[in-house]
């Protein structure tokens, strides 16, 4: 409670909480710790108002991609259905813009990126034609990569982070570093995440595989890896090709 300005304080005590709320937004101009307060304040007195909670967790990661509290508040809530895949892919990529992660953040972007694929699977559109008196389905198969691939200023945004990205976390020498950490959870969440963005056949996933066989982890390999491999678009990689 002292950590609030005065003013705020005494409208708290007053149960004036939307009347805090709106302090709050007055001292954004003015103070970066107010984001965190008024996050702070939202999660104690109206926690249950999950979109004003996020929004606020999200306005925090823009602020500073580098807060992996406010991360891991957003894949809480995430993991609890209360927070969108779609958005939490973006806050988790922000995150990784700003740091090298550890191998529960790369698992988590996998799985968002796994979840994202799947939805826009489901959404396949399917024609149905009666020739020769048997209907025959048609499915467009572009309708399967995820629409934070597809639409024009996310697209933009992730073709170029991929660019990025091949140098930042998928380089030839992080490639070895990682290798020779011994970390096979770090590689094979990061191997995850990289087929659905440079393909099945991009270097980092073809050694996290053989590491994976060689280590002789069923786990990593057979079922966390592959699965992912399987289901995997390719995003970047066919973004190039078709460019």
């Amino acid at each position: 409670m002292e950590a609030f300005h005065p003013l705020i304080q005494i409208l708290l005590l007053g149960d004036l909480v939307n009347e805090a709320f709106d302090e709050l937004e007055k001292l954004f101009q003015i103070s970066d710790t107010a984001l965190q307060l008024k996050a702070a304040l939202v999660e104690h007195f109206d926690g249950v108002d999950y979109v004003k909670l996020s929004t606020c967790f999200e306005d925090i990661m823009r602020k500073d991609p580098t807060c992996n509290d406010s991360l891991v508040r957003l894949v809480f809530m995430h993991q609890h259905g209360y927070y969108d895949t779609e958005k939490l892919t973006e806050m988790i990529a922000l995150h990784l813009d700003a740091i090298y992660a550890k191998c529960d953040v790369w698992k988590e972007l996998a799985s968002c990126f796994l979840n994202l694929c799947q939805c826009a699977e489901d959404r396949m559109s399917a024609c149905y034609n009666g020739k020769d008196g048997r209907n025959q389905i048609h499915l467009d198969h572009s309708n399967q990569i995820p629409e934070i691939f597809t639409n024009r200023e996310s697209r933009k945004t992730w073709r170029l982070r991929c660019r990025w990205w091949l140098n930042r976390h998928f380089s030839h020498s992080i490639l070895v570093s990682d290798i020779a950490s011994g970390d096979l959870e770090l590689l094979t969440y990061k191997a995850a995440a990289a087929s659905h963005l440079y393909g099945r056949e991009f270097k980092f996933v073809v050694k996290a595989i053989e590491c994976s066989e060689k280590e002789n982890n069923v786990e990593l390999s057979s079922f966390f890896l592959q699965r992912h491999i399987l289901n995997s678009v390719g995003f970047y990689y066919n973004a190039e090709i078709n460019n």
